[in-house]
């Protein structure tokens, strides 16, 4: 889907108001205008109501508020720019300074489409070439000229490849030995480099996984590419990049257990692949996944646990107000979950619709981020529903004693999946971890990283 289709509006409308509602109701104006929408009052009635419910703001600087209307096609888009910035209630005071303002069909019922569109919409606005392209111009803004360069550079075709290209060693010698123990995947972090000239390298029949924390970076178009994975942005070591990978990897069923796999990694600050791993996942399936002979819950999306871990990552990394902060994820098996669940406090997401609840919803992540400061859990459907926030757990299992360090919160998170099929996520305050875990046990822990190196994150798997 691409979403430049849905642009009513092609230049940038440039808002003279200071406030969020003032921003949105001039935003809104436009748009109906160019629809020729004779009621404009409810519309905007329906964003703001949105709004006060959830702020849309995204993060550096980006809002997406949304609302449906009797409209014709699909999607309607305009854009907003603000220089100075406008209050859109963030955390730690964060100005927006780009609003893009999505009015849907209101008959369509099919969210998954308004997810997909926020999504690539997100992507978009957040890439640093937009960003500068759409504030550093002086004068109009051509939106429409703006998003279609940024789509031709995701869909860009390779270079074509020469008979002299380098060969750089690491590819050359996985690829060697991924051919020497018939390995049935070529796993590649590719936050490692920042370039994607090593596809052109590598044998087009190949199965080649790419794990990364920026999937637009790579067209999914793109036939040299088995499966695109999106891996926590926090990730730079090679031991958690291997080890989260894998188990994205099989939790999607792009490996199987009696699998050999080959990974390269590298350290993202040098900009190269320094490592070549080699896996029996067969053998090491205990060490990699010590909980069950099943990842995920029969009914768990592997995108959701994907999108859970990752916001885990940055709630562990970034905490709330510059102030740790704790939370469990509960995913799955939710009519047996809920059967171990007390309220501490109302629940902040009953009410609302599935699509403003769907955690797949990068609008959904600041909500998230601000709820995980209320003491108790998450719990959320195998599809990405929200269902509560403030979610005391009190599951009727014994569990086996956890590792040392792992406190309540953690007890609670096992004891949840040892008597329901859930998997649960959850964050320690203290100590900033994130751990996983099914039946009990552990699958795998995260730790938060104790110092910074050239001010990239460095955790390290426990």
């Amino acid at each position: 889907m691409s979403f430049r289709q849905y642009l009513k509006i092609p230049q940038a409308i440039e808002l003279s108001s200071r406030d969020k509602e003032d921003a949105i109701a001039e935003l809104t104006q436009s748009l109906a205008r160019a629809l020729k929408l004779r009621k404009q009052k409810p519309i905007l009635e329906e964003v703001l109501k949105r709004e006060e419910a959830a702020s849309t703001f995204i993060g550096q600087g980006i809002a997406i508020p949304q609302t449906r209307a009797p409209i014709k096609e699909p999607f309607a888009i305009a854009v907003g720019r603000s220089l100075p910035g406008i209050n859109f209630d963030a955390a730690r005071g964060a100005l927006a300074h780009i609003i893009v303002l999505i009015i849907a069909r209101e008959s369509d019922t099919d969210n998954s489409k308004l997810i997909n569109l926020l999504s690539e919409i997100a992507s978009c606005f957040k890439s640093n070439v937009v960003k500068e392209a759409i504030l550093s111009t002086a004068g109009p803004v051509d939106i429409a000229s703006i998003v279609t360069s940024f789509d031709k550079a995701q869909n860009a075709p390779a270079p074509p490849a020469t008979s002299k290209k380098h060969i750089d060693p690491i590819l050359s010698g996985a690829v060697n030995l991924v051919r020497e123990i018939k390995a049935g995947a070529l796993l590649i972090f590719a936050d490692a480099t920042r370039e994607n000239e090593f596809l052109e390298k590598l044998p087009a029949r190949m199965k080649k996984i790419i794990i990364t924390s920026n999937k637009t970076r790579f067209s999914s178009e793109d036939k040299r590419i088995t499966a695109l994975i999106q891996a926590p942005s926090l990730l730079s070591d090679r031991v958690s990049q291997v080890k989260i990978g894998l188990l994205l990897a099989v939790s999607r069923g792009l490996l199987k257990r009696e699998d050999k796999i080959v990974c390269i990694s590298g350290n993202s600050r040098n900009g190269v692949f320094d490592t070549i791993v080699s896996i029996d996942v067969d053998r090491e399936y205990e060490f990699f996944f010590t909980a069950s002979r099943s990842i995920l819950p029969g009914d768990v999306r592997p995108e959701v646990l994907e999108r859970v871990v990752g916001i885990a990552g940055e709630i562990a990394v970034e905490g709330r107000e510059g102030k740790p902060t704790g939370t469990i994820f509960v995913l799955g098996d939710t009519n047996s979950v809920n059967a171990y669940v007390r309220q501490l406090i109302i629940n902040p997401f009953r009410g609302y619709s599935e699509a403003e609840r769907n955690i797949m919803d990068p609008g959904l992540d600041e909500t998230i981020k601000e709820f995980a400061s209320i003491d108790g859990s998450f719990v959320i459907t195998g599809d990405g529903i929200v269902l509560s926030a403030g979610s005391y757990l009190k599951p009727e299992a014994d569990i086996e004693p956890l590792p040392s360090g792992l406190g309540s919160r953690h007890m609670a998170a096992a004891a949840i999946t040892a008597c329901t099929n859930a998997l649960a996520v959850a964050v320690s305050e203290s100590t900033g971890t994130v751990t996983i875990f099914k039946n009990g046990s552990v699958m795998m822990s995260l730790s938060k990283p104790m110092a910074q190196e050239g001010g990239v994150p460095t955790p390290k798997i426990v």
